[in-house]
């Protein structure tokens, strides 16, 4: 998947279910798994780091942003509060 679409994805849907979190830096980090047929390291998928500001948003936990993300996008996530 193109990193900028990825992004895209992701700041929309935040911007839908959390509007009024805002998102301060956001990096998209490559993963990889070793596959023994090739003795060799290959790409697997992402794992986004997110950092907001959530500013008045009440959230019920602290993982909230995270699950939501992971469960919508299937990468793991990583998000920090400012």
């Amino acid at each position: 998947m193109d990193k900028d679409r990825l992004k895209q994805l992701c700041m929309s849907a935040l911007g839908i279910s959390y509007p009024k979190i805002e998102v301060c830096d956001f990096v998209i980090v490559p993963t990889f798994k070793y596959d023994d047929t090739k003795s060799d390291w290959v790409p697997d998928s992402y794992s986004l780091f997110i950092q907001i500001k959530k500013g008045s948003v009440i959230l019920d936990r602290t993982g909230e942003v995270e699950s939501f993300l992971e469960s919508l996008l299937g990468f793991e996530c990583c998000v920090d509060f400012s």
